[in-house]
């Protein structure tokens, strides 16, 4: 198969302008919409270079320095590493009522190193890769919130704020930002990510909660002296089967997953420490606190089979997203006038490789339509910390095509797209639509008003519990 590659950057330039509106816009929005526009190279460039950086939560220090750059040289005031976290940043523009947040996630995973090409190449200068699409997800966030600004800059109330959220693919960023308060006193929050669809994201989320589990036991030779060690590696493992089982026995859309992050230095020596990472989720949370203190049990008992010791830590704890209504109709509105991404033949070509070289065979290469907003809100298979967020604040999102058709999420195949024309397209149509329903929002609070109601509704149906302890801080890694 022939390897197809596409520059990073500005390989079509002029293909990434094509008509904005299907529907007349107020000027205000339109200016919005220009500024988008007129600096499509340079949020390339920006995508180009959070996606070169490629940096694992916690770590994505070039990225936020990036991304604060770009934010002061527009006027924005930065509040750098807060919540005890340094990559974690608030950059505020305007005063007054409403506030308007916009969030930025740029966290890379591991094990995703990929060039920009069709088939799977690692890069030499880097282990991790944007799998989830958070280079083109930061940067049109950025992109929206300096094009709002223009309307605050030409006289417009209110404040635009943009968070800049590290290690969301740990669930750890935006959960510690809001129990420092950082989202009190906030009217809405426009959230996005990337997809292979365009479409209003009113669903709602799985919960789930991060947790290792350290087994503590006794060092002895592992031939000689078997009988007098405690192997907590062992501990582990039977903890990994009675989890195993307890699969039978949750409902069908829980999920357990586990790696075991340490299990011992060497083979001769039985291990006196070993360690499992969980992720559990569910599509409620109170489902996650049940199962969470099924797994304790099963924790406890694997203890007392080997003999060790256990401790627990629970890293973070995200709630199922909360769709919101009028954010969503209001950002659909927009994205009928914006219109989704369209791609080149040359676009589409290395999509249909990128498909090929995958084993995926779909109709489409990538999509150029707006998925319908459904009537009823709709439930995902994945979970995010912005699941929390929606419970302090009303959060309208969306997701915008921006990689090959059928991708499987955290793949190579979203790092090779996101990283080309074929991202950059997406991300303005993200940041145009997000822009225009925050300047929405500016012209007419009654929209925020609104979205509390539908917010305070929806909050009712049941606590907010947080298994997160109180006096747990911010990591400073996620390992």
């Amino acid at each position: 198969m022939k390897k197809l590659c596409l520059r990073f950057s500005f390989l079509l330039l002029v293909s990434l302008f094509w008509p904005v509106w299907t529907a007349p816009a107020t000027p205000d929005k339109a200016t919005a919409i220009e500024w988008v526009e007129e600096h499509a190279a340079d949020l390339g460039e920006l995508n180009h270079d959070i996606w070169s950086f490629a940096e694992i939560g916690l770590e994505e220090t070039r990225s936020a320095a990036a991304l604060q750059d770009v934010l002061r040289a527009n006027g924005f005031t930065i509040e750098s590493g807060v919540a005890n976290m340094p990559t974690a940043f608030v950059a505020s523009y305007g005063s007054g009522r409403p506030i308007i947040g916009i969030l930025a996630e740029y966290d890379a995973l591991p094990g995703l190193s990929q060039q920009a090409a069709t088939e799977r190449v690692a890069r030499d200068e880097v282990k991790a890769g944007h799998g989830c699409g958070h280079s083109v997800f930061a940067t049109a966030s950025t992109g929206a919130a300096i094009a709002a600004k223009q309307f605050l800059a030409e006289g417009g109330s209110g404040t635009i704020r943009l968070y800049g959220t590290p290690a969301e693919e740990t669930g750890i960023g935006k959960t510690f930002m809001l129990r420092d308060g950082l989202f009190d006193d906030v009217d809405v929050i426009f959230s996005w990510h990337a997809n292979d669809k365009t479409q209003v994201s009113f669903a709602y989320t799985k919960a789930l909660t991060s947790m290792k589990f350290r087994f503590h036991g006794l060092p002895a030779h592992s031939s000689t002296s078997p009988h007098q060690g405690r192997s907590a590696l062992d501990a582990v493992e039977l903890m990994n089967i009675g989890a195993n089982y307890l699969r039978e026995h949750v409902k069908p859309d829980t999920r357990i997953h586990y790696v075991i992050t340490h299990g011992g230095d060497q083979p001769n020596v039985v291990p006196p420490e070993a360690e499992v990472w969980y992720y559990l989720r569910a599509n409620k949370h109170y489902d996650v606190e049940d199962y969470f203190e099924r797994l304790k049990k099963i924790a406890e008992g694997a203890a007392l089979m080997t003999g060790t010791s256990w401790e627990l830590q629970v890293d973070s704890d995200n709630h199922e997203v909360l769709p919101n209504r009028p954010l969503s109709e209001l950002i659909y509105k927009n994205l009928e006038h914006i219109g989704p991404p369209k791609f080149t033949d040359e676009e589409k070509a290395f999509a249909r490789a990128v498909q090929e070289s995958g084993g995926m065979e779909h109709e489409v290469a990538l999509s150029e339509t707006l998925e319908p907003l459904t009537d009823e809100p709709g439930q995902g298979l994945a979970s995010t910390d912005v699941g929390d967020v929606s419970w302090r604040v009303p959060v309208g999102r969306l997701t915008v095509a921006t990689y090959a058709y059928g991708s499987p999420g955290h793949s190579w195949q979203i790092v090779a797209c996101t990283g080309t024309s074929i991202g950059e397209k997406g991300l303005l149509v993200a940041a145009k639509a997000m822009a225009a329903s925050a300047v929405d929002v500016f012209l007419d609070p009654s929209i925020a008003e609104a979205a509390r109601e539908d917010f305070d509704r929806r909050r009712q149906a049941y606590p907010f519990v947080s298994l997160l302890p109180p006096d747990r801080e911010a990591p400073k890694t996620i390992r």
